[in-house]
């Protein structure tokens, strides 16, 4: 089952991004074993412009494709921690690049030839304030 929503509380762009997530099994309710799996994580600036009408029939993004963050197991952005949990560490260089507003994210996990989309969801990234 794939999460709608927020991902958290908002995220500083002067400070690291660290987030734990749990995979459970839907059945069951116990911890998928991830030890093996490959999870990728994108985030994308969400404007969208509401003049621009697609020839798909709706309202698209202002700029489609314009990865702002990316990470995954396999970079090391995203590891796995223990059994059906992982863990995203951007540091606060990464999430400089972000100016304040709301972003796009989604996850995704790869394991045993079947693809899913864990979290589809929003960021929302505020200025961090540092006065020293």
């Amino acid at each position: 089952m794939t999460y709608y929503g927020y991902i958290s509380a908002p995220a500083s762009n002067r400070a690291d991004w660290i987030e734990t997530c749990m995979v459970l099994d839907n059945d069951t309710g116990d911890p998928i074993d991830l030890s093996v799996a490959s999870i990728t994580m994108t985030v994308i600036n969400s404007k969208r412009n509401p003049n621009a009408y697609m020839n798909s029939g709706y309202y698209g993004r202002y700029d489609p494709g314009v990865i702002i963050l990316r990470g995954s197991t396999g970079t090391g952005e995203i590891v796995v921690v223990d059994l059906g949990t992982f863990q995203w560490h951007f540091t606060a260089a990464q999430m400089n690049s972000l100016p304040q507003g709301e972003y796009s994210i989604g996850i995704r996990l790869t394991q045993d030839d079947q693809t899913m989309q864990l979290v589809i969801g929003a960021l929302s990234v505020m200025e961090g304030i540092d006065c020293q």
